[in-house]
């Protein structure tokens, strides 16, 4: 097996793991949790945004310690973090308890999921990472599919405890081990400058305006992406669907995502991230007009697009700022662009879900502007680009 195939292999079953046991884990276990420790569902969901916050501003930390140090350094601390965290979550009997366990978990996230992962691959492969990310993605791709119904049948058989559990043990007896053997030789592209950056700054990112573009890009596209699929049973039934057909609709997000990250593989150079790009952030609007013109009866397609939107959006985070700024500093530089859209991402179902009640349709029409926003500052990072180019 090749050095990348063997990379692939084991972040994508280590990314695998951290996001079953991390951002997919409320959906099934928000409520017995919530029951069991006799508070409101909301009160958990502050909680898990905490998390969230956690890993927006430890991002460019994280980012910098695996430029410096390389990710076999870095990412078994997230693992850690990870177990200790849903050690504490399955032991939690009061809100304090919650609440630090879910600061544990978003140190985890921080430190071992999809931003530390890509930057691990960089230091590795430099330009040469796309192929690599998008299958990490793959794997990833998985998570809701598998984790879903094996929380729910774990909670229902022997409680909610265990099924916490099961994912700290495969932190512990696969994750761990498999970040604990992350080559440690750090290829010559970590070394030398990038032709497409400047060199006189290697100790500390200067936030230009292109950082900056780029961090209002992702804070849009991940505002479509997260608040949708976070709400989406919700979402469908407001917009008129009944709950069987919202939650078979919704069935079809998953198989969506994976298929498109499967093609993603598939197609190699031919799908260059910019055209990813495009394609992730008009899926969804594209969808929307579906929903405005035919009305529930375009339900399903509007899910497929949605899904389309949802499992091209990883990749895209990790390629574009690649492709603009190259392999030096990219950890850090990439934790300083992705802080705002995690901080956004914390926040957005919260903000959709109080739109959706006020008016489902107003709710969608605000998601397709964001997805909209988001292409028209792709077509300028497009011309900086060919800008660049022609100099």
């Amino acid at each position: 097996m090749k050095p990348s195939s063997r990379l692939t292999a084991r972040l994508g079953v280590s990314q695998f793991i951290g996001w079953s046991s991390g951002f997919y884990l409320p959906a099934i276990l928000a409520v017995p949790i919530s029951e069991s420790l006799g508070i409101a569902t909301e009160t958990f969901f502050w909680a898990f945004t905490v998390a969230l916050l956690v890993a927006a501003f430890l991002g460019p930390r994280v980012g910098k310690a695996i430029d410096r140090l390389g990710g076999r350094r870095v990412l078994p601390f997230g693992s850690i973090a990870f177990i200790l965290g849903l050690s504490l979550l399955a032991a939690s009997t009061s809100i304090q308890m919650l609440f630090a366990s879910w600061v544990l978990i978003g140190i985890g996230a921080a430190m071992g999921n999809y931003d530390a992962a890509f930057a691990t691959v960089v230091t590795f492969f430099g330009d040469e990472s796309n192929k690599i990310i998008a299958g990490i993605t793959v794997f990833v791709g998985l998570s809701s599919t598998i984790s879903w119904p094996l929380n729910a049948w774990v909670t229902e058989s022997f409680g909610w405890q265990w099924a916490v559990m099961v994912w700290a043990f495969a932190h512990l007896l696969v994750a761990l081990p498999l970040n604990l053997t992350i080559p440690r030789l750090e290829p010559k592209t970590v070394e030398q400058p990038s032709p497409k950056t400047p060199t006189g700054n290697r100790r500390r990112i200067r936030i230009d305006l292109l950082i900056v573009i780029f961090a209002v890009m992702f804070a849009l596209e991940g505002f479509m992406v997260a608040s949708v699929n976070t709400i989406l049973p919700f979402l469908l039934t407001e917009l008129g669907a009944s709950v069987g057909v919202a939650l078979f609709a919704a069935a079809i997000l998953g198989p969506s995502q994976v298929l498109a990250r499967v093609l993603l593989v598939a197609l190699g150079k031919r799908m260059t991230p910019m055209r990813v790009a495009a394609l992730a952030m008009l899926s969804h609007p594209a969808g929307v007009v579906l929903v405005l013109v035919f009305g529930i009866d375009a339900l399903v397609p509007f899910v497929i697009l949605q899904g389309i939107a949802v499992g091209l959006d990883p990749f895209i985070r990790g390629t574009l700022p690649l492709l603009f700024f190259g392999p030096e500093q990219f950890g850090e530089r990439q934790g300083y662009i992705m802080m705002f859209s995690k901080i956004v991402v914390a926040f957005s179902p919260l903000l959709l879900t109080v739109i959706v009640l006020w008016n489902p349709v107003a709710g969608i029409l605000t998601t397709m502007t964001m997805g909209l926003s988001a292409f028209l500052l792709l077509m300028a990072l497009a011309l900086v680009r060919r800008a660049k180019v022609a100099a």
